[in-house]
């Protein structure tokens, strides 16, 4: 009988965090029916309650609590936190907005520009060095974003938004010594007065408004989104963040087919151009990773 090794295992639950991830497209068209704005506010609201309720199950609130009180006395961390939230807050709004509109397909190119991105800034800001692959990958992605542009006329500003609130996010993370669940939480927690204020004074919607099926799939929306996060926190304590890196990619694609087969939305020829320089640029990106890998194993 074939044993999983400890790597398997965390790329099998890695595997199964990005597909998690990229169904959730499914997910928010089952939503559509409800304004955007409060399908996000009621997402907030739930994984809010799902992580109180999880710290309370795994009976662990002196962990919880000793994290966040380290990161009040770091008021450095602390201001970072803040923002990150804020960043993944954009990034979620921007995605649910994205496919309850009609832009699933765009939203994939910016989830493929994640990674890339996430490399630029890390140039830029961290003055981090980069190998000739990398530096040619995030090159050969920035010119598909031109060609982009200039074939369909319009700057894709969904997929540049998801690109870069999450990179930024995962810059503001680095460093960080909140672990993904306690900081789930405090995301949530910074985002929950805003949503609250929005839903109780500014939303023309309320549950009364949707079916029974709507209200029962915003009920889950904690569920759905706590799972995958812990999914992939427990696959990069199995698995090498490299490996688990190069799975990331089943998320766009899968989106991709999404949005093409089940929306029925249509590929330009703009975007398709756009897209084959994105995935130069993965390719690229993925052999310089390779390379990098054989030669510090060597």
């Amino acid at each position: 009988m074939f044993a999983l090794t400890k790597t398997h295992k965390g790329l099998l639950l890695g595997v199964s965090a990005y597909l998690l991830w990229a169904f959730l497209s499914l997910y928010w068209k089952l939503l559509a029916g409800v304004n955007s704005y409060n399908t996000f506010s009621y997402r907030i609201i739930w994984t809010a309650v799902t992580m109180l309720i999880y710290m309370l199950v795994i009976r662990n609130r002196s962990r919880y609590t000793q994290e966040l009180k380290e990161l009040w006395l770091d008021r450095k961390q602390f201001y970072r936190a803040i923002a990150a939230a804020f960043l993944i807050a954009i990034n979620w709004l921007t995605y649910i907005y994205a496919i309850a509109n009609g832009h699933a397909t765009e939203s994939s190119l910016g989830y493929y520009m994640m990674p890339l991105v996430s490399v630029f800034l890390a140039l830029v800001i961290l003055k981090e060095s980069l190998t000739s692959a990398t530096s040619l990958a995030v090159l050969v992605a920035a010119v598909g974003v031109g060609v982009l542009v200039w074939q369909t006329g319009y700057l894709p500003l969904i997929a540049l938004l998801l690109a870069f609130s999450f990179g930024f996010y995962g810059l503001l993370k680095k460093g960080t010594r909140l672990s993904s669940d306690v900081a789930m939480l405090f995301e949530a927690g910074v985002i929950l007065p805003f949503v609250l204020v929005y839903l109780l004074f500014f939303s023309h919607e309320s549950l009364t408004d949707y079916s029974l099926a709507e209200n029962i799939l915003l009920a889950l929306l904690g569920i759905i989104t706590t799972i995958p996060l812990l999914l992939y926190a427990e696959s990069l304590k199995l698995a090498p963040l490299n490996l688990v890196g190069f799975i990331q990619y089943l998320n766009p694609t899968i989106q991709l087919l999404i949005a093409l087969m089940v929306f029925g939305e249509k590929l330009s020829l703009g975007q398709l151009y756009g897209l084959i320089f994105i995935w130069i640029a993965i390719g690229l990106f993925v052999i310089g990773q390779i390379v990098l890998l054989k030669r510090q194993k060597s």
